[in-house]
């Protein structure tokens, strides 16, 4: 149902009995904001004639500059799949521009389209595929079943949930690889298929809105956190790229060596919440080592052996993050990588886990950002990640996440008092 063209839009609002339309557009951190409107308003937005109060939103613009436009984009035209009888609901992404026409410098979505465009040369044809895991819950934290890896339960309503959002994923123009259920229980993943980057990080936007909508209607609460439960393993948001027909192994090679140089600092926005360190721990095969592998389940970066052409899998994003800053960032650090011919070394063949400190420091190998706090310390470090997300997004990232953190750190929690409160 994807269109280029605004006049075909109308017309589709119409031949489907469109009455409203959600303008969608993403924040710093990722979430999905919305501006409704009646289909009667839909010719004005698409011309760019909507604003909205951009002071109300973290990180946006100061004080004095609150209007903000939304610029549909004509492309990304689709029906919610759970329109009623009465009418439909439709939707568009929107990038955000300034009153006077220009590009909102803050706007993660154009943020990745420089990003894209700045990296085109080092990375011609890059493709993107993501592999996004989540939790389904019933009721807090309990989960519908008790399933591991790829199980499957004919009475499992998580499974039946799944396959409803793949289905509505499916029904929005939105092409899904496979999916399947994962190591913990009441833990999904659904992978989508290779396509141009924007289109990657638009589809893990409306994957999160879908996910959430659909299953609550099968009683079940969808959660993206990294790690919502300290015994089970946490979710991941593994981002494969896919290099162009012409790209040799040298290339890979570099791009292997741009990811795992500037991984630290990635991490920041990669892994933006104070629990995603819950998940960068020694298990369930979380990767805590800038090393690759064409093997090894826990690597950093993975280049699976077999396929052509290589694809390159970086594991260490989660589903928390802003999809557009995360590739944003990516990107900037593989094309660097090729820029610099950055080589990472050698493969490593078996468990990243079973290096030890003597053996990290003879193969230059790093550790992965222990916490929110230390992994904005490595960003404010890296000139060419900054570079990637822009002064003002660095800037207003950076101030969010320091104050998530300090609060976070002055917060007491519940461990605290069971491990204190009766000994001292």
């Amino acid at each position: 149902m994807h269109s280029t063209h605004k006049r075909d839009v109308i017309k589709l609002a119409k031949d489907h009995n469109v009455r409203f339309v959600r303008l969608v557009f993403a924040d710093i951190f990722g979430v999905s904001k919305n501006v409704s409107i009646p289909v009667s308003e839909l010719e004005a937005a698409l011309a760019g004639r909507v604003t909205f109060d951009g002071g109300s939103i973290d990180g946006f613009v100061r004080g004095e500059e609150l209007d903000m436009v939304l610029r549909p984009d004509p492309a990304s035209f689709a029906l919610y799949p759970w329109s009623s009888g009465d009418g439909a609901e439709a939707r568009l992404l929107c990038d955000i521009e300034m009153p006077d026409g220009s590009p909102f410098e803050g706007c993660p979505r154009t943020t990745l389209k420089r990003a894209v465009e700045r990296a085109s040369e080092a990375l011609p044809g890059l493709q993107i595929a993501l592999e996004a895991e989540f939790y389904l819950f019933e009721g807090g934290t309990a989960t519908p079943d008790v399933g591991s890896y790829f199980d499957f339960s004919a009475n499992d309503r998580g499974e039946d949930a799944r396959n409803a959002i793949v289905a509505a994923l499916q029904s929005m123009g939105i092409r899904v690889a496979s999916a399947h259920h994962e190591h913990g229980p009441g833990q999904h993943e659904i992978d989508f298929a290779y396509g141009d980057p924007l289109a990657a990080a638009d589809n893990m936007l409306t994957l999160r809105t879908v996910a959430k909508h659909v299953a609550a209607g099968f009683g079940l609460d969808a959660t993206f956190m990294p790690k919502p439960l300290e015994d089970r393993a946490g979710s991941g948001l593994h981002v494969e790229l896919l290099l162009g027909e012409e790209a040799d192994e040298q290339t890979m090679l570099y791009v292997v060596g741009g990811l795992l140089d500037h991984a630290a600092a990635t991490t920041a926005i990669c892994n933006p919440t104070v629990n995603s360190y819950k998940r960068l721990v020694a298990a369930w095969d979380a990767p805590i080592y800038t090393v690759w592998s064409e093997r090894s389940a826990n690597a950093l970066v993975r280049v699976p052996p077999a396929e052509r052409p290589r694809h390159i899998e970086m594991r260490s994003p989660d589903p928390a993050c802003n999809p557009y800053l995360a590739l944003a960032v990516l990107l900037g650090a593989a094309a660097d990588g090729v820029a610099r011919s950055l080589l990472p070394g050698g493969s490593l063949p078996g468990s990243t886990y079973d290096l030890n400190d003597r053996e990290r420091r003879e193969r230059g190998i790093g550790t992965l950002p222990k916490s929110l706090r230390q992994a904005i310390t490595e960003l404010d470090n890296d000139t060419v990640v900054r570079a990637a997300l822009g002064d003002h997004l660095y800037h207003a990232f950076r101030d969010a996440k320091l104050a998530e953190y300090e609060q976070y750190r002055r917060a007491v929690h519940p461990w605290e008092h069971r491990a204190y409160l009766r000994l001292y």
